[in-house]
């Protein structure tokens, strides 16, 4: 599952579980700093899990997300994903 959503590291996997705990309980909290993405990856979504790491992740309806991505800005945003 790391390798599918692009994760290199296992701390920021972690961290990362407590982040989307967070998101599930409390979608509006301000420490995740969820906003939505724009240009190529409009429609798409961020919250930070760390200064660097970030889950990019689709909305499929009202109480259902995709995670697309968790790792840090270069990996996430790049135009290889």
């Amino acid at each position: 599952m790391l390798e599918q959503l692009g994760v290199e590291d296992e701390k920021a996997f972690l961290l990362a579980q407590t982040q989307i705990a967070r998101l599930r309980k409390s979608p509006k909290d301000t420490r995740l700093e969820v906003h939505p993405l724009r240009r190529r990856l409009k429609g798409k979504w961020s919250f930070r899990v760390t200064d660097d790491v970030r889950v990019v992740f689709e909305r499929l309806g009202k109480n259902t997300i995709r995670l697309l991505a968790i790792g840090g800005h270069q990996k996430v945003y790049s135009k290889q994903r």
